[in-house]
């Protein structure tokens, strides 16, 4: 037990992602989005979904000089996402802006545009059967 006089035991800071993990993460989803998008049914379980990240590990493992486990991925994917989304949103604000000129919105590193292909991929590819509200009358 530690002391009035003695710091409290800090803890160890992980590495950061490098970007070879960070593509190998962002390929791995992309590569099983089918699974991980989806919500929970017969064919989609928890069960399944955990697998999906454990393969995404394994395959971060195998080029990481450091040891990552499936909770630590996903919270990495889930807030580089979150920080994509919110730069394509401040680029997008900016180009709407009127009054012309150049836009002051910081460009995209190459993880973050791969990031934002996968996610347009997914924005595009809409929700299945459902049909375009506009293409059912005819004038």
């Amino acid at each position: 037990m530690a002391t009035a006089a003695e710091p409290p035991a800090k803890r160890s800071r992980r590495a950061n992602f490098s970007d070879e993990e960070m593509m190998m993460m962002i390929t791995g989803w992309h590569d099983r989005q089918a699974v991980l998008r989806e919500k929970f049914s017969n064919i989609v379980t928890a069960e399944r979904k955990k697998q999906a990240w454990e393969e995404v590990t394994h395959e971060i493992n195998s080029v990481s000089r450091v040891r990552r486990n499936r909770e630590e991925v996903k919270k990495k994917f889930a807030d580089f996402k979150s920080v994509v989304k919110k730069k394509l949103s401040i680029r997008r604000q900016e180009q709407e802006k009127t009054g012309g000129g150049t836009s002051e919105a910081k460009a995209l590193t190459p993880l973050e545009e791969a990031m934002a292909q996968v996610l347009k991929m997914v924005q595009v590819s809409g929700v299945p059967g459902l049909q375009d509200p506009g293409s059912m009358y005819s004038i």
